[in-house]
Formats: C-alpha cells, sequence, structure tokens
C-alpha cells in the first residue's frame, strides 16, 4: 500500500512508519516545505495549502498532527493553538481528499479525552463524549473527518490512551524530575505517588501496541472510532505502584490535588491527571486484533528496558 503520514517525526508517527515500512508499505511523510526531502508530500496546514494532486494513488492517510496537549498551562490562547493545530490540519486533509477521483481511507488522530471524567464506567467506542474542554475539542476534531465520511470514503478516528514509552508523552513527563521538586523534596526523583486519591482510571496502551494497531486499521476495513486502549485500564494507583515496582523505586507520599492544581491549573490538571477514564478496544477486539503487551507490567519493563 501506499500510505501518506502526518506528524511522522513525532514519539507515535516515527514508530509508525518503520512499522509500515518494514510491513513492505511505501510511506510518504508529509511534511513543512523547510523539512521537505525525497519521497515527501509538502504541505503547510497553517495556511490550508497542500496539492491534492500529491495524494492521488494513496491508498490511506494517516493525521498524527496536534499540539502536545500538557506542555502549558491551559489559558485562553494555548487552547485556541490546541485547537487550531488539530482541526486546521485536519480540514487541510479532507478538504484535499474530497477533490480525488479515488478517496484515501482517512486515519485521524483523537484520544479518549472524548469520554471527559467517567467514573468507574467502562467505556467503548459507543459511549457519547464527556464535557469539558478536552471532550469538545475532540468532538470538533471527529467532526471534521465528516464530510470525508457523507462522501462514501473510509474514516476512523483514534481514540488513544496513555502511550508507553521512555522517549516522550505522559510516561517520558512522569520520568522527569517534577517541576515542584525544589520546593517538595519527596518528589525530586523524578516519581511521584498516587495522584490525589488514585482512584481515577487510566487507560493505557504500550507505544508497540500503538502502531501495531493503527497499521491494522490502515490495512483493514474497519470505520469509525477506535479506542486505541489495551484491554486492560488501571486505576493511577495501581500505575503508580506498578512503575515503581519496576523501577525498583518505593514511591512516594501522594501528591495531594491542589498542588498540581497550582502547578498546572486546574482544568488542566483535571483532564491531564484526575479525569477518571475506562475506556475498553471493543473495536479492536470484535476486529480480531491482538495485543502483543495486554499486561502493564510487561508493557512498562519493555518501554523502560528493565
Amino acid at each position: 500500500m501506499k500510505v501518506a503520514v502526518t506528524g511522522s517525526s513525532g514519539l507515535i508517527g516515527s514508530a509508525l512508519v518503520d512499522r509500515l515500512s518494514a510491513r513492505g508499505h511505501e510511506v510518504a511523510r508529509v511534511v513543512r516545505p523547510q523539512s521537505a526531502a525525497a519521497g515527501s508530500i509538502r504541505w503547510d496546514p497553517d495556511s490550508g495549502r497542500i496539492d491534492p494532486a500529491d495524494l492521488a494513488g494513496t491508498d490511506a492517510v494517516i493525521n498524527l498532527s496536534g499540539r502536545s496537549i500538557g506542555e502549558k498551562r491551559w489559558s485562553g490562547q494555548e487552547k485556541e493553538a490546541l485547537r487550531s493545530s488539530r482541526l486546521g490540519p485536519t480540514t487541510t486533509l479532507v478538504e484535499a481528499l474530497l477533490r480525488l477521483d479515488a478517496m484515501p481511507a482517512l486515519v485521524n488522530s483523537s484520544a479518549i479525552g472524548y469520554y471527559g471524567d467517567r467514573g468507574d464506567d467502562p467505556l467503548d467506542e459507543n459511549d457519547g463524549p464527556g464535557r469539558g474542554f478536552l471532550a469538545q475539542l475532540c468532538v470538533d476534531w471527529e467532526a471534521a473527518t465528516q464530510p470525508v465520511a457523507d462522501a462514501g470514503g473510509r474514516v476512523v478516528n483514534l481514540r488513544t490512551g496513555i502511550v508507553l514509552s521512555a522517549d516522550g508523552g505522559a510516561l517520558g513527563r512522569m520520568l522527569r524530575p517534577f517541576p515542584w521538586a525544589p520546593f517538595f523534596r519527596p518528589y525530586a526523583w523524578g516519581m511521584a505517588g498516587r495522584l490525589g486519591k488514585g482512584d481515577q482510571w487510566w487507560s493505557w496502551v504500550s507505544l508497540a501496541d500503538e502502531v501495531a494497531a493503527i497499521t491494522h486499521l490502515v490495512e483493514g476495513d474497519l470505520s469509525g472510532p477506535v479506542n486505541l486502549t489495551a484491554p486492560e485500564p488501571v486505576t493511577n494507583a495501581e500505575f503508580i505502584r506498578t512503575l515503581g515496582g519496576v523501577l525498583r523505586r518505593i514511591a512516594p507520599v501522594p501528591v495531594p490535588r491542589f498542588v498540581l492544581d497550582i502547578v498546572l491549573g486546574r482544568e488542566l490538571a483535571g483532564a491531564l491527571l484526575f479525569d477518571s477514564t475506562r475506556a475498553l478496544p471493543t473495536g479492536l477486539l470484535k476486529d480480531g486484533f491482538t495485543f502483543s503487551e495486554p499486561d502493564l507490567e510487561a508493557a512498562l519493563r519493555r518501554a523502560l528496558d528493565r
């Protein structure tokens, strides 16, 4: 197959390009003009420019573009940047695909933030959206792909959970010294205890299973929203306890919520760390996908090379 990938230099994108190439697919990176190299496709998502002819003959377009959710406090300006970095590129791709005679499949990023804070409820792809900025952002992000589906194209929206990698993402940030370490000595070694009560559900997936699942979706015919999470989500307390065991560290005292509210802002801290989302990969499992790392401890050991 011929596959075009945006966000190909990111944590997931770079691993995905390697996986697709290893399986014999022809991969074209969709990049900004200043990053263009032989075999890549140029675009300017900020101004909505891409030549549809460059996507002709492509079997699938994978859109992984989007500003990192947790890098800055959610000011009004930051929220707008998060929205534009997702909706702009998606709209640019959708408008280009609609101009093609043979429309490739569109595999588009989304997140389990779609579901919001749902307590202990198990959630699959049939459950509706939650409340809050992140949930609405995911709703609007997925809605931006709808014109392709309306035109008869295949669209997959990837509702991804916490991707386990020491090189970045949530786990990578957890392994770095916490920003408040100079003031709270128990957290100075780069690993805190449970967050708040620790009873919030964290839905995770190994990086290997993340890219394997996306590859499975590209090569298959499933459409609609798909939860990209391991079959066994865990509570935050269990996650921290398992991580501490893998690192052979005793997790220090719990981090009170008010500390994280001060450091990150209450809205971001809630969406990123305290919202409880018990997402299940019902669609993937029904479609015959097999997780290679369904166990959290084993997945953490591979991610951390322990």
